[in-house]
């Protein structure tokens, strides 16, 4: 294979991105409000996702801290 084309099979591959799956997002959602480390960026998730109150109880989280932050999931 000549270099020109491992360059543009390289260049294809680095312009993929990030996949993320939905329990990726909820672990990354639950960790945030575990951590008291809520950003704009995991407002994002919830939206994107759809994630609910009952996902992230099922996985873990603390009704108390679920209720406090119940604005991000309206």
């Amino acid at each position: 294979m000549g270099k020109s084309k491992k360059r543009i099979f390289n260049k294809n591959t680095d312009d993929r991105g990030i996949t993320l799956k939905r329990k990726e997002v909820i672990s990354i959602v639950l960790h945030a409000i575990k951590t008291n480390n809520i950003k704009e960026e995991i407002s994002k998730y919830i939206s994107l996702f759809g994630i609910t109150i009952e996902e992230l109880l099922e996985e873990g989280a603390d009704y108390e801290e679920i209720t406090a932050l119940k604005h991000l999931f309206m």
